[in-house]
């Protein structure tokens, strides 16, 4: 069964985790992330708080760093 990945605005550093792990569970099952997940998660990313948004990035790093391209295009670079 297909999982849904929601759009929304990381409110935590709880969020950012939860987001973090779907996005290490996805990387590991497909070697990449799908569209909709990359469009979700640029989204949380563009209109979260600048702190979470480092941390993501910091996380993404630590954790999952071949998704990091997903995401610098985007502004990162935390």
């Amino acid at each position: 069964m297909a999982r849904t990945i929601s759009v929304l605005k990381w409110e935590s550093e709880q969020d950012v985790d939860n987001a973090v792990r779907d996005i290490r569970s996805e990387m590991e099952r497909r070697g990449g992330l799908t569209k909709e997940t990359e469009r979700a998660m640029q989204h949380s990313f563009l209109v979260a708080d600048p702190d979470l948004t480092n941390y993501f990035l910091r996380t993404v790093r630590e954790q999952v760093p071949e998704a990091l391209r997903y995401f610098q295009e985007r502004g990162g670079g935390a």
